[in-house]
C-alpha cells in the first residue's frame, strides 16, 4: 500500500498593526494614516480587526524599490 504525502501550503503569518509598524520602523499612527490614504502595505478586516500578511508587506515594500528605479 502507498501513501500519499499531502502538502498543506503555507500561509504567510498574519501580523497586527503593532508588529508591522515595527517591522516597517513607523509608528502606529503612521501606518493607520496610511491605511487612511490607501498607500501603505495591503491589509485585512477580520471583524473589524486589522492584519498584514507578511507576504505582502515585503511585496509592497519591494514595489516601492521598484518603483524608485523606474
Amino acid at each position: 500500500m502507498s501513501e500519499t504525502i499531502t502538502e498543506t501550503p503555507l500561509v504567510s503569518p498574519l501580523l497586527d498593526s503593532r508588529e508591522v509598524a515595527a517591522y516597517l520602523k513607523v509608528s502606529e499612527a503612521t501606518l493607520s494614516r496610511w491605511r487612511t490614504d490607501k498607500k501603505g502595505p495591503p491589509f485585512l478586516r477580520m471583524g473589524g480587526i486589522t492584519r498584514y500578511r507578511l507576504d505582502a508587506v515585503e511585496a509592497w515594500l519591494t514595489s516601492l524599490s521598484a518603483d524608485e528605479h523606474s
